[in-house]
């Protein structure tokens, strides 16, 4: 499905003036394809999320640390998508695809609302209060993820007027230049998470990553085979569900249903959380996706994704958390 933002961004007089080097950097994406960008993007989108995360979340925070990730992720999407014309369609599918869609998380974003609805910290809150903090990390993220997105459009529109008239020279440089920084990124992350305290499930995740990425990947061209302007984005929903329902059930692991979690099962289960679950869904690609929809279909999509994954930790979760007697440590 052509987007408004891609219209946007494509709007050029003539047929691109082909150079040897444009002819090369094409040969050379078409060979290998969008596959390996996903995976190290992917890699890197992994880390960013977690020790971004890691970062904002100390004690009295103003605000929740999985919010910054979210905003990071939009903005960086909606730069992308102003500035596509300087990049091959190999590196936009991997730093759209891959780092944002890893660095932002629907499926834990989730999470978070469920735990508030439903008070599952058992705090000493009233119903009303659980009502009003569930409602809170909805409508933040929502709000935050679309305004960062919007100021993401502004900076890629800053980037593309002066280099809209060489766009050819440009997509040779950027294709070379991101995938020098991203593989010298992934190196110095691996040598941070290799010193850094306890990086067992970090390590696992960042590999379980890509995994989520490519099954994203793959779904969203359900997007265009059978989308139109006015049906919703069925690829993106099925890819946010699915990471949603094992989500749900990694949770409930950790939370001692069914087994007693070991120190290594608990470090397996927060990677697949972290590393497949965040990777399998994205909040970057859904606020991209709500930008190009009319009002209707976007209201639509935004109910549907949200009941039906509220649903799906509900029955997943729920049932477990209002029966199950637990007297052992959990993760």
């Amino acid at each position: 499905m052509e987007t408004r933002a891609s219209k946007e961004a494509g709007q050029e007089e003539g047929p691109a003036e082909q150079t040897p080097e444009t002819e090369r950097s094409n040969t050379m994406t078409r060979s290998i394809g969008p596959v390996p960008g996903l995976v190290l993007f992917s890699m890197l989108g992994v880390l960013i999320r977690i020790y971004t995360t890691r970062l904002f979340a100390y004690k009295d925070a103003p605000t929740y640390a999985l919010i910054w990730p979210q905003i990071l992720g939009c903005l960086i999407m909606g730069a992308l998508t102003r500035s596509r014309h300087i990049l091959s369609p190999s590196l936009y599918t991997g730093l759209t695809t891959g780092l944002c869609g890893s660095i932002t998380t629907f499926s834990s974003w989730q999470l978070l609302v469920y735990t508030q609805f439903f008070n599952t910290d058992k705090g000493e809150h009233s119903k009303f209060n659980n009502f009003l903090g569930g409602v809170s990390v909805l409508v933040t993220t929502m709000a935050c993820a679309l305004g960062a997105l919007r100021a993401g459009f502004g900076a890629g529109d800053m980037v593309c007027a002066g280099t809209r008239c060489n766009t050819n020279k440009w997509t040779y440089k950027c294709d070379y230049t991101v995938a020098v920084v991203c593989v010298l990124g992934v190196m110095a992350a691996c040598v941070v998470v290799g010193k850094a305290h306890d990086t067992r499930s970090v390590s696992i995740g960042v590999l379980l990553g890509p995994a989520g990425t490519l099954v994203r990947w793959k779904l969203s061209k359900l997007n265009t085979r059978h989308g139109t302007a006015r049906s919703l984005p069925i690829g993106t929903l099925l890819a946010n569900i699915a990471g949603c329902a094992v989500l749900a059930t990694v949770h409930t692991l950790q939370s001692g249903g069914i087994v007693r979690p070991s120190l290594t099962s608990c470090q397996v289960l927060a990677s697949i959380s972290d590393g497949f679950c965040g990777c399998i869904t994205t909040i970057s690609t859904f606020a991209y996706e709500l930008h190009t929809l009319s009002p209707r279909q976007s209201t639509t999509y935004t109910i549907v994704s949200i009941v039906t994954t509220q649903c799906l930790f509900i029955l997943i979760c729920g049932i477990y958390f209002e029966t199950a007697h637990v007297d052992y440590p959990i993760c």
